[in-house]
């Protein structure tokens, strides 16, 4: 029988087909008894004569049918038509969860909401002795109004409680999803760990899943993931998940508590109900709530302030935990740092041409003897931060403490002098009730000018004393002495002021600094040149060589000063970054330009080793992040690239323009051509050819060539190769997918562009 619109099914006229899969297939139709439009699910014309298949079919309908929820899907009818079995269900306007995640996570507050109407609802189905096990984003619907929606009660089944059994074959019936062994597995993701096992299941599988539900609303990505079913079943019973917040800087701990309490792998430690998960939930929403009445709370006054005994109780429970930290921290710095404390009036930069940095105890300006305690381990942290970076040379704590409190009234250049230092890093932090605010600035002692400042807000608890240190310890470190912080930008200002008198090493790595914020063949060249004397000078100095392998890259990557009568740019490139490795392998730099070698070359497995080395080593360093976050979304793993370049994106205030290429491509390949054009709008490459190619290419997926022609022809002007071999070297020279270079090519030819063969 086939089924097309306009047909007549008993009183049900069909409109048109909304959906289909493996096992069914879903017509919207008006039911002209009761001048509604419903939903009519069809057992699929390959399941016709699968038992299994119209079995499930009728137990989905059995199942909803006992249910009365707002937020379960409603069951109307059942019915036949030439041997065609059809559920009646309510139609429902808006998207999957799947498709509203997309990689990227949602409002936390949007979330919570979600998680709790779900849980509400799967608790209903648990008092009705039924169990889903088939919880997942594409079983979820959230409406127009923002109303979710549990689906698919098709292998639901009556819990081993009311039955006295575990029922039909488990193991069976979790296992409909799961392809062969080594093949890429679907929605095993969303497994319990007994469930994986074809263990009896009861309500608290369905918790479980839930929680990796809400896991991947918050972060963007599943918790559990792999490329074959074994990998997948070894993360779902035996490792946990990267922590939440790892991943989204805006998710609660507390919420990070409930998500971790959720995927208990014991399900004896897990959730045990459904109500229980909905009444944390319902906590958090509220006290989310009562931490926005107060819209500034560093300008509130005392109105709605919490007792007296409470602050002061929580004031007692802070200061003990920081004086213990910062006891055990003192004890190593007071044996280690006195012998490192530099004589007054030495140079700004050390004998091997490396800036120095002081940074000056923080001030606590609260009045509050607590947070004396967090303004000293913050220095102690921040301090610490810098000097894993061997460009930098840090002066002691001991040293900056002892000028600080002499010299309580602080002039920037006098405090170089002093301290020897080119730089001075000063903060303070005040604290209002429960909030915190720090306040950073770097100055340059040379004139005194400010080199960066920022303020960083924050809600301060016990449970979050220490995530918050290590949050704007991360983001100050990374904003100073990253590969696009200050220092560096200062650096490069100075550079081009006076070109360094000496090829000294350090003056031709700071060149490479250039070429990474000005992307032309002269920043290039002069970088390569310089970087080759040096070398040819020391040629053991590491991250010269790493640097300068770079430079190789790159000269292949954008066919920038080629001489290919002379070498190979990506062999030599290859030599030059593994040879650095050798030397050391301790250092960020040397594996994390290596990775860009290897992704020219194809070799992915290996580019992608070395870029979460350098990750590991530097794991506060923006540029890494957002250099392997990149290459990952060229081949399409966005899944892994596009959280790096979101946490790139927090930790650095001064992004690279070029960031936003990983969110074009993840917008551009999910068919999301809007948010895909505005990406590329914000993309600055200098004079590479592919910002012009996103913008002509996004228009062109928009239907809209009047607006892509300018593109196009500014595409034609940048290009240093014929245009028919586009192809080839979106996929060789730029390491892009063969789907990514074809899908590129064919928004180009919508918008107007004639490839030559």
């Amino acid at each position: 029988m086939t089924i097309e619109a306009g047909q007549q099914l008993s009183h049900y006229r069909l409109i048109e087909k909304i959906g289909e899969g493996g096992m069914g297939v879903v017509w919207k139709a008006e039911d002209t008894r009761l001048h509604r439009n419903v939903a009519l699910k069809f057992v699929s014309e390959a399941g016709i004569e699968n038992p299994d298949t119209v079995d499930r079919h009728l137990r989905e309908a059995r199942a909803v049918a006992s249910l009365n929820h707002p937020n379960i899907c409603a069951i109307y009818d059942i019915g036949e038509w030439e041997g065609r079995r059809f559920i009646v269900m309510e139609l429902l306007e808006g998207r999957g969860l799947d498709e509203q995640i997309q990689g990227e996570p949602l409002d936390i507050e949007t979330a919570i909401e979600l998680a709790i109407q779900i849980a509400d609802a799967l608790g209903a189905a648990h008092a009705k002795s039924i169990v889903h096990r088939d919880v997942k984003p594409a079983n979820l619907f959230v409406t127009n109004s923002g109303q979710s929606k549990v689906l698919d009660f098709g292998i639901a089944k009556l819990s081993a409680d009311s039955e006295g059994q575990a029922g039909p074959d488990d193991a069976t019936r979790t296992s409909l999803d799961v392809t062969t062994p080594g093949s890429v597995v679907g929605t095993v993701s969303y497994m319990s760990p007994e469930q994986a096992l074809g263990k009896p299941l009861d309500a608290r599988t369905d918790v479980f899943s839930l929680g990796v539900v809400l896991y991947e609303m918050i972060t963007g990505r599943r918790a559990f993931d792999g490329v074959t079913s074994a990998a997948l079943f070894d993360a779902i019973l035996n490792r946990a998940p990267t922590a939440p917040v790892e991943l989204n800087s805006d998710v609660p701990i507390e919420l990070q508590r409930v998500v971790n309490r959720a995927i208990e792998k014991d399900p004896a430690v897990r959730y045990q109900s459904a109500a229980d998960l909905v009444a944390d939930l319902k906590r958090l929403k509220r006290d989310a709530s009562d931490d926005r009445a107060v819209t500034d709370p560093l300008a509130a006054t005392a109105r709605g302030r919490r007792p007296r005994s409470v602050v002061i109780a929580s004031i007692i429970v802070v200061v003990t935990l920081v004086a213990l930290f910062v006891v055990a921290t003192r004890t190593t710095l007071l044996t280690s740092e006195s012998e490192l404390k530099p004589a007054p009036g030495t140079a700004a930069s050390d004998s091997s041409g490396r800036p120095t940095i002081a940074v000056l105890p923080f001030t606590n300006t609260s009045g509050e003897a607590d947070q004396e305690f967090f303004s000293q381990g913050l220095t102690e942290e921040i301090i610490n931060g810098l000097a894993r970076y061997r460009e930098l040379s840090v002066i002691s704590k001991l040293a900056t403490t002892d000028y600080k409190s002499n010299h309580p009234e602080l002039d920037t250049r006098d405090a170089g002098a002093v301290l020897g230092a080119q730089y001075i890093l000063e903060g303070s932090v005040v604290k209002v009730e429960n909030q915190i605010r720090v306040s950073v600035q770097l100055s340059d002692t040379s004139d005194g000018r400010s080199a960066w400042g920022t303020k960083y807000d924050r809600e301060l608890t016990t449970a979050n004393f220490f995530s918050i240190q290590d949050d704007v310890t991360a983001q100050v470190v990374n904003a100073i002495a990253g590969m696009y912080g200050a220092l560096a930008r200062v650096k490069l200002e100075s550079l081009r002021r006076k070109p360094p008198e000496s090829l000294d090493s350090y003056a031709c790595v700071v060149l490479g600094y250039e070429y990474l914020y000005v992307h032309t063949d002269e920043t290039h060249l002069r970088a390569r040149e310089c970087l080759e004397a040096a070398i040819e000078a020391e040629p053991n100095y590491a991250e010269g060589l790493a640097w300068l392998a770079y430079m190789y890259a790159e000269e292949y990557h954008h066919r920038r000063n080629e001489r290919i009568d002379e070498y190979d740019a990506l062999d030599r490139a290859l030599e030059l970054g593994l040879e650095a490795v050798q030397l050391d392998n301790t250092s960020h730099y040397t594996h994390g330009f290596l990775t860009f070698t290897y992704f020219f070359r194809g070799d992915y497995e290996r580019g992608s080793i070395q870029g979460h080395r350098a990750i590991e080593l530097m794991p506060q360093n923006a540029m890494w992040l957002a250099l392997l976050g990149i290459y990952l979304s060229q081949i399409e793993d966005f899944e892994q690239g596009i959280p790096m370049l979101r946490r790139s994106r927090e930790l650095d205030p001064n992004p690279p323009a070029w960031l936003g290429m990983g969110f074009f491509l993840d917008h551009y390949m999910h068919d999301r051509y809007e948010e895909a054009l505005e990406s590329a709008k914000r993309i600055r490459l200098g004079d590479d050819f592919r910002m012009p190619m996103f913008l002509a290419a996004a228009y062109g997926q928009l239907g809209r060539a009047a607006e892509a022609a300018p593109w196009l022809e500014e595409l034609r002007n940048t290009l240093r190769f014929p245009l028919g071999e586009l192809r080839a070297e979106l996929i060789s020279r730029q390491s892009m997918s063969p789907a990514i270079s074809d899908r590129l090519i064919e928004g180009l030819t919508k918008a107007g562009l004639e490839l030559e063969p």
